[in-house]
């Protein structure tokens, strides 16, 4: 694992919150899935400073940086460069209820990673992304996904 102080510049996607501090655990529904630059290393190396993509309008408050715990993080580039992320996968659901198993879908497609039929969730232009860490996620899906990454 590389020092933290140098992974500035590294693209990242924020995948979750449970690590990162109270402030930004409070905005967690609208930064969690959001891709961004690291611009800057705090609390001894403890956390990433994270320049969002977008617009500051597109955001709580419009802070485009946000302290984020490198444990919240999916690093997927060492230096800066295109938003190619091998972590892409959006939910997909097949059965309907509390019986609906979560699928891992790739953006344009209605197959899990398994090769199940599943129903992608589209909002606005928007999908929210596949959590391999949900109870009721597919066990092939979350394989697939972990081992891609």
């Amino acid at each position: 694992m590389s020092a933290p102080a140098s992974r500035v510049g590294c693209r990242a996607k924020i995948m979750d919150m449970l690590h990162s501090p109270a402030r930004t655990r409070a905005s967690a529904e609208w930064l969690v899935g959001q891709r961004g630059t690291v611009v800057g290393v705090l609390r001894s190396g403890t956390l990433a400073l994270l320049e969002l993509d977008g617009e500051p309008h597109m955001f709580p408050c419009g802070v485009r940086r946000w302290s984020v715990h490198w444990d919240d993080l999916l690093v997927y580039t060492v230096q800066p460069g295109p938003d190619d992320s091998p972590d892409d996968y959006r939910l997909g659901l097949t059965g309907s209820g509390r019986e609906a198993v979560h699928h891992a879908v790739r953006p344009g497609t209605v197959f899990g990673a398994c090769g199940a039929l599943a129903h992608p969730l589209p909002f606005c232009g928007w999908s929210l992304p596949f959590k391999a860490t949900a109870v009721k996620a597919c066990p092939e899906c979350s394989h697939l996904v972990r081992t891609a990454s």
